[in-house]
């Protein structure tokens, strides 16, 4: 196996394209001193996800590697907390835009599978936070961030991620992330667990957004299913394409394995950015994957 070009230099093309795609500013506003663009901001923040690093760490490692600093075409480079403010400042919906288009790279194949994952909120040490807990005589609590993506199942690249601190029912952002799809992406084949199974959903994504569901009905007690979608359902499954359900399970585990299941963040609105963020970084890396050309085994001569 063989590839043409470094991983980190491909991510970082495909920054530039995403961010221009996506509509982001070439620079923060008109009276900016026009130093660096925004796409090289977003380069070095991805990249520094990408590698699991801090502020200080990529900044080091830019300096090291001349290569990376021409692909981004820096000619200077920016203080540590140039990024930090870029981050700070970069709006939700930029955000939300620039995960799509990380997701545009693979391609769509129409079919999509929704679920909900969580992030460890807090970086302090179980042993601080048993501490404190007892000494305050509640309940230990691990604070974290809820995430309900859809993914791609042939690409498995996630698309949209709503984020929430509460413990709200999965279900809850079902609709909205259905909505948010519809704009910019066709869905033909949604796939979710039992924990979506309402009446309400399979009637809005059957009538609105023209795609149907897949869905496992869950069983009462009396034996008998309410519903016209719901009986549909009940009576003809595709149980074949529904096993593809657990691919989802399979990225929020690449996910977490390859870039962490912890935000740094402190503030609320930050963590949210900083999980799509991360997302935004595994589209990144799964278009990478795609990349690489086969060459045959290595042969001793």
């Amino acid at each position: 196996m063989k590839n043409s070009q470094n991983r980190l230099i491909k991510i970082a093309k495909a920054v530039s394209v995403a961010c221009k795609n996506a509509m982001i500013p070439a620079f923060s506003c008109r009276k900016s001193r026009h130093t660096y663009m925004q796409y090289q901001h977003a380069s070095i923040i991805c990249m520094m996800k990408c590698l699991r690093l801090h502020y200080r760490s990529v900044m080091d490692l830019l300096r090291l590697t001349p290569v990376l600093r021409k692909v981004m075409k820096l000619k200077l480079l920016p203080h540590y907390t140039t990024i930090q403010k870029f981050f700070m400042r970069l709006e939700r919906e930029e955000m939300d835009a620039l995960l799509l288009e990380t997701a545009k790279l693979s391609g769509f194949s129409g079919t999509i599978a929704i679920d909900s994952t969580s992030f460890t909120a807090s970086n302090a040490s179980r042993h601080y936070q048993m501490f404190k807990y007892k000494k305050e005589k509640s309940p230990w609590k691990k604070a974290y961030m809820k995430g309900s993506a859809a993914i791609d199942i042939e690409s498995q690249s996630i698309i949209v991620l709503k984020c929430r601190t509460d413990h709200a029912h999965d279900s809850r952002d079902f609709i909205p992330i259905l909505r948010e799809i519809h704009k910019n992406v066709p869905v033909n084949t949604i796939i979710a667990d039992r924990g979506y199974d309402f009446e309400k959903l399979h009637r809005y994504a059957r009538n609105r957004i023209k795609a149907k569901t897949l869905i496992p009905v869950r069983q009462v007690k009396s034996g008998r299913v309410s519903g016209k979608y719901r009986k549909m359902l009940n009576e003809d499954f595709d149980w074949g394409l529904y096993a593809k359900r657990s691919r989802i399970e399979s990225v929020f585990s690449v996910v977490k394995r390859k870039f962490g299941d912890m935000l740094f963040s402190r503030s609320i609105p930050l963590r949210m950015k900083e999980m799509k963020l991360i997302c935004a970084v595994y589209n990144l890396y799964r278009y990478e994957r795609s990349c690489f050309v086969w060459y045959g085994f290595y042969k001793a001569v």
